[in-house]
């Protein structure tokens, strides 16, 4: 027994032996016996067989298991011992490696989920977008995680593009089509923000598209959308869907391409294999539906879904309907290329990792949720959703790095929805609820997303986001949720610095120097903050500062100061600090415009924020803007502008407003008067005074007696300085002369200053302003002797106004006939009232009207009432015996409103006003209907003007009515052209913003021309800074090369249909034209034009269009001086012929000089006008008048040849044209100019040398033209050394002196100032012996302000120059100081040349004229009878008078011109006799 057990124990170790080396690897020992029936190999059968017996195996393996267990104890507990001696860092470390194993075990079958961002975006890749901003040219897009991107207005829809194409072909076209025909829309028009579309990736830029980017101020928005442009075309967006995939439900979008009977063709650009094509169609009734335009624009792109599909797949309907879009769905497509963003999925969620979640959608498609695009607030991801559960999801982008192909979705409601996020309980879009530079206090992070940024909430419940570069001021390298100043649940203070409509969060900033800023925006800034900021440059035109924000603030020269600075560097140092206050805000160009002005920043009185602030009586602060005849124009904060009277300007009377006021004056002045309608506001210096007269007048009461004393004698009143109080007062003339029993006149005469006038009484006062009106206390015998003249007549109403009252309409008057004006006749009629008789309403044939009319001054006629007007005392009579005596004989029967006329009647009428574009005819007392040049003759005339007059009767037919406007077009063309009665029709109605049109210049002024539209009575402003794209061009030379009657292409940049105004652009940037002329300015020079346009503005328009004239449509000739002040857009009162009389009459227009890209040159090829040799307006009475076009004149009048449609459109067209006419420098330069708007200069300059090879040797002028041309073209576009290059060759083929000067025009125009100094030396040495050198010279020196420089020329030129030519060049130099100098130095120039040669009577001329334009009426006076003191001819003397009494009527008065033709009348009597004498004398010589 024991045998057997120590035998079996030892087999058990052996066998435990052999298990121990089989384990450990060691070769297994050969038995200690072998049988022979066994091979020395282990046998292995099959089914896995053994040498063991089932008890030794049993054995073996219950040995096996418990040695097992003991190996397993002994492990654990040397396990923990090793753990024990373990550090904590090895210990962390190894946990770390365990996690990670376990998460790489976890992802690997996983996609990655990532934030898309510009590396990411790839050409070709589909994102669904939001728009952001719709800017004039391009969409600003908003992407998703916070992209920008653009779209060009070509990449908007294939359709749109062809309208654009169109449009610019038809613009260089003849304007012949039908008024129907379609023009394409704006982007405004098309999009709105907020609008979901889906896009394509075309283009990723390194930094950004500079064809982008330069087209608009530089913003943040700006600067991120230019780095990705996108398209939208359908076509290219909706290329890869498989047509099979079409069915009901399906969403896409589409383009209107055009409407038919029944609804609209919509292509969705589908691209098919077998070559069939898509087209969708949407029907009427859906449209009125769900579109409340009720109709679609062509080009338009709008989301559908498929309602049904017919004709074999080939048309598909399409539904409008929201709700439609919002839940369609797909469920399964066939290929990958069917899913684009915008679709809606049910998505089965495959994996839920920290960044978000791995899903499948149709089916088999891999695509991914970011955090950023899951709705899960606070909540944790792996709580809120779990594998295997469908959620609803929106593609929003496919990823087309990924292999296999995979898409980007969002599951937020709003994108879900596809409408904007909003604030609970308000329907408010959150991109507007909230503005950029709101400050929350306190905001909660919610998620880390990392090495991207944190998600946080707001305290009203709002998600935001803060990227990683806006978490704090200095730069954080990682961000994680380790990162402790950042966990989840954190609270921080953060800033609003924009918005990301696709994501429908705030982009905040926690950034301390964002947080610190006093502004973000333009918008946060009121007017009049104060602010500090520093110096970044300065410029001849504004100062730069650097104010806090992203915000540029600029300084114009009127406002460095209260003072005008001659040297503003020796000041204003780059870098210094300065402290200004905000004049106003220009949001759209995101800039401040500030005053350094001291009295500004010390002041404590309130400025207004906008014309509403202001009140009737408030005090405010102002400067002098610029100052006019009849007053002030005063700029307030805000960008207000105001009118201040010459009367409002000082307590005491100032005679020469310049003298007491100088531009950039700072100024606290009172409002007065408010008009809302119009919003004018009128002003008073007088009145803001501390101890303003509305003050002290306040103790003196109406009836006090007092006394005063004689300050002023006027036409109609006395100015009365009253005793005690000094307040100033007035008493009328017609008063104290009834009590002194003498005549107005004789009273005058003998009325002394200083004269002490007693028994006055106070009979009124006015509150605000403080004046005070007196009369002579009446004696209590005089009381009662009118009292029995007077009724009875209630307590305080005058017998004259009790006159006035008994006047009733339709009774019957008599009167005296006083005078006879251009607006009819006075009638004097009992208790001294009076009337007028209209010429049309002076007889009931318009033949008996016409002339001198029926009625003569003195004769006494009856009169019949036809309107009284008691406010302004006003009434109208009739004299048609229609009306006094019941006749029905009438000839022309009365027209008293548009409304009693009807288009195509003949009627007649008389001539009231003769305009440089027209006639005014007097239909009526009260209609005025217009006759433009075109429809007055058959046949051309060029002197039409010549064939009026006023009051002559002429006969037409009505062409159109406006009852809107009360404007009546009129023809007198026996066949009037049926072009004209079609556009006639045209009013502001029919146009819009944005809209292309051929207008014809009426009038050029210097803020800009008057154009009208063809075929239209609509006519506006093109304000100088719409005329070029060039900044750095001369504005004022390009506006001179427009005359009357050019015809130019013009955009309409605004409407105004309250006020019915319309405003006009020509710069060749809105017709498609990109070129400018010259290099890109400079930063200094982006505002360049920026002093000038605020020296003028609309607003200075209206005030100062006051001296203009009389007016069309004024009938009351006691007005104020302040309702002078008019727009100067009212078309009436620009037609007004008084308004000649701004400008001398017989000025020149200036010589159209040598090429200027974008302002100055006349790219037509017109051979410019050579430069006046003198600025004498003495030498012609005749006014300049435009050439009317005619198509069998000569190109030298024929204004037509320059208007766009008369031009070739293409290369094959010019070189036709140049076939016929190769001598013609006018298609030459036309030919250099097509290629320089398509920026081939090289080419330009090919043709310019070949039309110097073309044109014949003898042509010399047309030879200069073309070499003036090219030599521009090199100032534009090529370098200095090429520029003199040209020059000199140009001096060597053409005169010398001639070349010299236009090149000098060339460089003045072009802004090369210091090149033009060195070119005018040159010249004053090599052509010294011409007076036109040291004139031009001293000019430029004048305009560039070295005054000193240019009169040292003086002296130098005459001993250079013959003694004949002394007395002309000083008369330039004279002319010159008036119009760019000291105007006391010029007076000084020209009495040296009358003390020399007094009997030249030129010189007496010009002298008088430069005079008079400087207001100077009493000089006036004193040259003219200085002049008379010489020995005259009768024809020398008639012309002084006519001079004079020209003068008196424009800028005297009056008595002034009595005087005038008194002297005159002295002179033909004491010189009558004499002047025969000589004649007789004369011809006994013969």
């Amino acid at each position: 027994m024991a045998q057997k057990k120590g035998s079996q124990l030892s087999n058990d170790k052996a066998t435990k032996k052999t298990q121990k080396e089989s384990l450990s690897g060691a070769p297994r020992p050969a038995p200690a016996f072998t049988s022979t029936l066994q091979s020395d190999e282990t046998d292995f059968p099959r089914g896995g067989g053994s040498t063991l017996t089932a008890f030794e195996f049993k054995q073996v393996r219950e040995e096996g298991r418990r040695e097992a267990e003991n190996e397993a104890k002994l492990q654990v507990s040397k396990g923990e011992k090793r753990k024990r001696q373990m550090s904590d860092r090895q210990a962390k470390r190894l946990k770390k490696n365990e996690d990670a194993k376990k998460k790489e075990e976890r992802d690997k079958d996983n996609i990655r989920v990532e934030i898309l961002n510009y590396k990411r975006l790839v050409p070709g890749t589909h994102v669904l977008a939001r728009v952001h901003t719709v800017l004039p040219l391009h969409l600003i897009l908003s992407l998703p995680n916070n992209l920008l991107a653009h779209v060009p207005i070509t990449e908007v829809s294939n359709t749109l593009t062809k309208l654009l194409t169109a449009e610019e072909a038809m613009a260089v076209e003849e304007d012949e089509e039908s008024d129907d025909e379609s023009t394409a829309p704006d982007l405004a028009q098309l999009f709105v923000p907020g609008q979901y579309v889906p896009a394509k990736v075309l283009t990723l830029y390194p930094t950004a598209s500079q064809s982008f980017i330069s087209q608009y101020p530089v913003t943040e928005t700006t600067r991120l959308a230019s780095r990705v442009e996108l398209t939208l075309i359908p076509q290219k967006v909706n290329s890869e869907v498989a047509k099979k995939d079409l069915e009901t439900g399906y969403f896409l979008v589409g383009e209107v391409r055009s409407e038919e009977d029944k609804g609209w063709i919509i292509g969705v650009g589908l691209n098919t294999e077998d070559g069939s094509s898509v087209e969708g169609f949407v029907s009427k009734d859906e449209v009125a539906k769900f579109v409340p335009a009720q109709a679609l624009i062509p080009g338009q792109l709008f989301p559908a879904t498929i309602s049904s599909i017919a004709a074999g797949g080939r048309v598909v309907h399409l539904s409008l309907n929201q709700q439609d879009i919002a839940r369609s769905q797909i469920s399964e497509v066939s290929t990958v290329g069917s899913i684009i963003p915008g679709h809606s999925v049910n998505a089965l969620i495959t994996a839920v990792v920290p960044s978000g979640l791995n899903v499948k959608i149709a089916g088999f498609f891999d695509g991914t949720i970011d955090l950023a695009h899951l709705p899960l607030g606070e909540d944790d991801i792996e709580e809120k959703y779990k594998i295997g559960k469908k959620i609803r999801a929106r593609v929003i982008y496919d990823n087309l790095a990924a292999n296999p192909h995979s898409f980007a979705l969002s599951a937020l409601p709003h994108v879900l929805n596809l409408t904007s996020p909003t604030q609970e309980g308000d329907d408010t879009p959150l991109e507007l609820a909230i503005p950029i530079g709101k400050v929350y206090q306190s905001v909660k992070v919610t998620r880390v997303l990392n090495d991207w940024g944190v998600m946080v909430r707001t305290q009203d419940g709002l998600e935001g986001f803060v990227h990683i570069s806006h978490l704090a001021d200095e730069r954080i390298p990682v961000l994680s949720n380790a990162t402790p100043q950042f966990k989840v649940g954190t609270l921080h203070r953060a800033r609003v610095i924009g918005h990301s409509p696709m994501d429908g969060v705030l982009l905040l900033s926690f950034e301390q120097s964002v947080l610190s800023q006093l502004f973000m925006q333009v918008s946060e800034l009121k007017v009049g903050q104060q602010l500090r900021g520093t110096i970044r440059r300065l410029t001849d035109k504004m100062l730069f500062v650097n104010v806090h924000g992203n915000v540029d603030g600029i300084v114009h020269p009127t406002h460095y100061a209260d003072i005008r600075l001659k040297h503003p560097q020796k000041r204003f140092k780059p870098e210094a600090s300065v402290k200004a206050r905000v004049l106003y805000v220009e949001p759209a160009r995101n800039r401040v415009v500030l005053t350094l002005k001291k009295t500004f920043l010390e002041s404590d009185l309130a400025v207004p924020q906008s014309f509403e602030d202001l009140k009737v009586g408030e005090v405010t602060l102002g400067s002098v803007l610029k100052i006019v005849d009849k007053g002030v124009i005063v700029e307030l904060f805000a960008g207000l502008k105001a009118f201040m009277p010459h009367s409002e300007c000082s307590q005491t009377h100032i005679k020469d407003l310049s003298e007491a006021f100088y531009v950039g004056k700072p100024l606290t002045v009172r409002v007065i008067t408010l008009d809302p309608s119009t919003s004018r506001i009128v002003v008073s210096v007088k009145q803001a005074a501390p101890t303003a007269p509305a003050t002290a007048a306040e103790k003196l009461e109406v009836g006090e007696a007092v006394s005063g004393t004689v300050s002023q004698v006027h036409t109609e009143q006395v100015v009365v300085k009253l005793e005690g109080s000094g307040l100033t007062a007035l008493l009328s003339l017609s008063n104290l002369s009834n009590q002194r029993h003498t005549g107005i006149e004789e009273l005058r005469r003998s009325l002394k200053q200083g004269e002490k006038i007693d028994d006055l009484v106070v009979v009124s006062k006015n509150p605000v302003s403080g004046l005070i009106i007196v009369n002579i206390k009446k004696t209590i015998a005089a009381k009662k002797e009118k009292a029995k003249k007077e009724d009875k007549a209630p307590s305080g109403i005058s017998a004259n106004v009790k006159a006035i009252d008994a006047i009733e309409v339709g009774q019957i008057v008599t009167g005296t006939v006083q005078e006879q004006t251009s607006q009819g006749y006075m009638v004097q009629l009992p208790n001294n009232l009076r009337g007028r008789v209209h010429p049309c309403d002076s007889s009931d044939d318009l033949v008996l009207a016409a002339g001198r009319g029926p009625l003569r001054v003195g004769e006494e006629v009856k009169c019949y009432v036809l309107a009284v007007n008691k406010s302004k005392r006003a009434i109208d009579l009739s004299t048609r015996l229609s009306r006094v005596e019941g006749k029905e004989d009438v000839v022309d029967r009365e027209i008293n409103t548009v409304d009693d006329l009807k288009q195509g009647e003949s009627v007649r009428g008389l001539v009231k006003n003769i305009a440089g574009h027209g006639v005014f005819v007097s239909l009526g007392r009260n209609v005025t209907a217009r006759i433009m040049i075109k429809e007055l003759f058959d046949e051309y005339v060029k002197d039409w003007e010549s064939r009026f007059e006023i009051n002559q009767l002429v006969s037409g037919k009505i062409l159109s009515i406006n009852p809107k406007s009360n404007s009546i077009e009129m023809t007198l063309r026996k066949n009037p052209s049926k072009s004209a009665k079609k556009t006639a029709l045209l009013s502001l109605s029919d146009f819009e913003e944005g809209q292309k049109v051929v207008a014809v210049v009426r009038k050029v002024e210097a803020y800009g021309m008057f154009l009208k539209i063809e075929g239209s009575n609509v006519s506006g402003l093109c304000h100088k800074s719409e005329v070029t794209d060039n900044r750095k061009a001369d504005v004022a030379q390009a506006l001179k090369g427009f005359r009357e009657g050019d015809q130019v292409k013009a955009k309409i940049v605004s409407i105004d249909t309250e006020k019915g105004k319309i405003s006009f652009g020509i710069k060749a940037s809105y017709f498609g034209e990109d070129f400018e002329g010259g290099e890109k300015s400079e930063e200094e020079d982006d505002d360049a034009e920026e002093e000038n346009d605020e020296e003028l503005s609309e607003g200075d328009q209206e005030m100062e269009s006051g001296d203009e004239g009389s007016g069309e449509g004024e009938e009351d000739e006691d007005e104020d001086e302040d309702e002078e002040v008019r727009a100067v857009e009212e078309e009436d009162e620009e037609d007004s012929s008084d308004e000649e009389e701004i400008a001398p009459q017989n000025s020149k227009p200036a010589p159209k000089t040598a090429l200027n890209l974008g302002a100055g040159f006349d790219w037509t090829g017109e051979v410019p006008a050579a430069a006046p040799e003198s600025d004498d307006e003495s030498d012609s009475d005749e006014e300049v008048t435009a050439p009317a076009k005619s198509k069998g004149k000569s190109k030298a009048v024929d204004l037509t040849a320059t208007a766009p449609s008369s031009r070739p459109s293409s290369t094959a067209e010019y070189e036709r044209a140049l076939l016929a006419s190769p001598n013609s420098s006018f298609l030459w330069i036309q030919y250099m100019s097509f290629h320089l708007q398509l920026h081939e200069i090289e080419k330009a300059r090919k043709i310019g040398r070949q039309a110097l090879e073309k044109i014949s040797y003898r042509e010399e002028e047309e030879k200069l033209n073309v070499w003036m041309a090219l030599i521009n073209l090199e100032i534009a576009f090529g370098t200095v050394s090429a520029t003199e290059k040209l020059f000199e060759e140009a001096t060597q083929y053409n005169d010398k002196r001639t070349v010299y000067m236009r090149y000098a025009e060339a460089l003045q125009v072009a802004g090369k100032d210091e090149a033009l100094e060195e070119l005018f030396k040159k010249i004053v040495k090599k052509f010294s012996a011409y007076p036109e050198s040291w004139t031009r010279f001293a000019e430029f020196y004048l305009n560039k302000g070295d005054v000193e420089a240019a009169r040292a020329l003086l002296p130098r030129s005459m001993k250079s120059l013959d003694r004949s030519k002394h007395v002309e060049t000083i008369e330039k130099m004279a002319l010159l100081e008036f119009k760019h100098g000291d105007t006391e130095r010029g007076k000084t120039l020209f009495e040296g040349l009358i003390d020399k040669f007094p009997k030249r009577l030129d010189l007496w001329g010009v002298y008088i004229d430069q005079v008079a334009k400087v207001g100077d009426i009493q000089g006036v006076r004193g040259l003219v009878d200085r002049a008379l003191e010489q020995k005259l001819t009768s024809k020398k003397a008639k012309f002084l008078f006519k001079k004079w009494l020209t003068i008196e009527q424009r800028i005297g008065d009056v008595a002034g011109q009595d005087k005038a033709k008194t002297k005159a009348r002295e002179w033909v009597e004491a010189n009558a006799k004499p002047a025969q004498d000589e004649e007789e004398e004369s011809d006994d010589e013969e």
